[in-house]
């Protein structure tokens, strides 16, 4: 199993959001003089700071990654999918943005996996999927695209595995 990772663009976001977070939890601390507000604010901060922490170790640990077998696509802890490679055709660099409101859905013919807005991986299936991601109900569609940190790497690994 190789992997192929994904968080480079998203963890700057993670520890901004991380250190604003921990200052402005600081900020509130001695700033306020209503108890309970002090008591809400922090507690909203120390989720946020769980949040933060909680992204930036799934982007670590949770790489996309392919085998002999199958490709398995990531977004953070909320997706999974894993892919047989005999489905696959060849991969190929394709950066594209996406408008989409979703991290994760079809647009088009393709599953998107986006990260801030990019993708630049495409995947086409040998035959046609139907996909169902769930609130849209299913649909069929003949390519999958996600974000790669290093695309050519990615690629070249996806398609040395495919049958």
């Amino acid at each position: 199993m190789v992997e192929i990772p994904y968080g480079k663009r998203m963890r700057p976001r993670y520890w901004r959001f991380l250190i604003i977070t921990a200052v402005g939890i600081g900020l509130v601390a001695f700033a306020l003089h209503v108890w309970w507000l002090q008591v809400v604010l922090l507690l909203v901060g120390v989720l946020n700071l769980v949040v933060c922490v909680g992204a930036l170790y799934v982007l670590h640990k949770q790489p996309h990654s392919v085998s002999g077998d199958e490709l398995r696509l990531r977004q953070l802890g909320f997706f999974d999918w894993r892919l047989p490679t005999a489905d696959l055709a060849a991969a190929q660099v394709a950066e594209r943005g996406h408008q989409g409101r979703r991290t994760v859905e079809v647009v088009g013919d393709a599953v998107v996996i986006q990260s801030l807005a990019k993708t630049n991986v495409s995947v086409p299936f040998r035959e046609p999927q139907l996909v169902d991601l769930g609130r849209t109900g299913a649909k069929q569609v003949r390519r999958v695209e996600f974000w790669a940190d290093d695309p050519e790497a990615a690629v070249r690994e996806i398609n040395a595995r495919l049958t």
